[in-house]
């Protein structure tokens, strides 16, 4: 027990800083992590990658009100753009939770590595293709509402989506980053009840869950992870917009490779 302690709080540490730096919530580090970690604690197999995502997005609402509040104090959160898209996040990422419980395990793992190596490959060569898109100027609670549930199914905190869309709609990437997080809230909120209701009747959960959340994990993330997401937007108003890039390819490459392999 003592041992998931210190790596649940280490966790912790590097999400908040990733979700104050990348505005991503953390999840395209927690749910790899976590995934290994539940392999090695014996957990059924059908039901690890589903658990390490429920846990992985109700850490995020911690990470993500900690992270949004130092952006606000920095006047980077662009509350016009902000409120239309957390309109349809709220349905989007409830429904991709109850969607997500019904993929097979495999399948989901596969998805998020493949979604992460492409992402990354995006930022590293600067094609801008997510952004590119967004300058098409779809209707925002529609763009939130297709950010929620895929932030949902893969357990993250919406960054990856909504920091190309809030720059294709005329955001500087710091602001783009603070509202990004903001958005994360909404999106840790409801899809966490939907994983705590999908998995309220499911007999395979390791004891100490709640639904698809696994609290001890849930509790040493969350406690670490609220320190350390102040020092990541300090981090982010300190670094230049290319360092930014590169440190969010890199951070994306380490994680696609990882998600293969496990």
């Amino acid at each position: 027990m003592f041992d998931e302690i210190l790596i649940f709080g280490a966790l912790g540490i590097l999400s908040g800083l990733l979700a104050g730096m990348f505005g991503i919530g953390g999840g395209l580090i927690m749910v790899p992590v976590l995934i290994g970690t539940f392999i090695n604690l014996g957990f059924e197999n059908e039901i690890i990658v589903q658990l390490a995502i429920g846990t992985s997005i109700s850490c995020i609402i911690f990470t993500g009100l900690s992270s949004a509040n130092a952006h606000r104090k920095k006047n980077s959160i662009d509350f016009d753009s902000f409120k239309p898209v957390a309109s349809g996040i709220v349905f989007g990422a409830f429904l991709g939770a109850l969607f997500a419980v019904q993929v097979n395990g495999l399948i989901l793992k596969i998805i998020i590595a493949t979604f992460v190596l492409i992402v990354g490959m995006d930022i590293l060569l600067n094609k801008d293709l997510l952004q590119n898109m967004f300058r098409l100027k779809p209707k925002s609670i529609f763009v939130g509402s297709g950010i929620g549930f895929l932030s949902s199914i893969l357990g993250i905190g919406g960054g990856t989506f909504s920091v190309p869309y809030f720059k294709g709609s005329g955001l500087n990437l710091t602001s783009a980053i603070g509202t990004s997080a903001a958005c994360g809230v909404p999106i840790a909120i409801f899809g966490t009840l939907g994983y705590v209701l999908a998995g309220i009747n499911q007999n395979m959960l390791p004891n100490l869950s709640f639904g698809y959340v696994y609290l001890p994990a849930l509790l040493g993330v969350s406690l670490t992870s609220i320190f350390s997401a102040k020092y990541g937007a300090d981090i982010a108003h300190y670094l230049s917009q290319v360092t930014l890039r590169r440190l969010m390819a890199g951070w994306f490459f380490i994680i696609s490779i990882y998600m293969f392999s496990v």
